[in-house]
């Protein structure tokens, strides 16, 4: 299990495992680094005022970047289908990674309110 003290450890995980998997693919380094970017921007305002409605993006981003690495794994998609399956199946990432398939009803958690 990984354990991040860092948001730059935590992307830095991301960076290394698309550099050991997808060496030249500029449009999976760019991808990374523009939820990076929105990564940044959502900590740098994050407030207890607005706490609810960032940490679903928060959780959106973890999710498209796990889903990213997951799908690297597979060599039949290329740089923009794999991100093209990201872009769309992000939402239910956590849902089926619960076990819960997409028609099941989940609880009221907040690991399920992904934007």
């Amino acid at each position: 299990m990984f354990s991040y003290k860092t948001k730059e450890e935590y992307i830095n995980y991301f960076r290394q495992v698309l550099e050991n998997r997808k060496k030249g693919q500029p449009v999976l380094e760019e991808y990374l680094k523009k939820q990076n970017d929105h990564l940044n921007r959502l900590m740098k305002h994050i407030s207890s005022e607005n706490f609810w409605q960032v940490l679903p993006e928060l959780l959106g981003i973890d999710a498209k970047l796990n889903l990213m690495i997951e799908l690297i794994k597979f060599e039949d998609f290329s740089a923009e289908e794999l991100l093209r399956v990201v872009e769309t199946d992000y939402r239910s990432y956590f849902k089926e990674l619960c076990g819960y398939d997409l028609q099941s009803k989940t609880p009221p958690s907040i690991i399920f309110q992904v934007v």
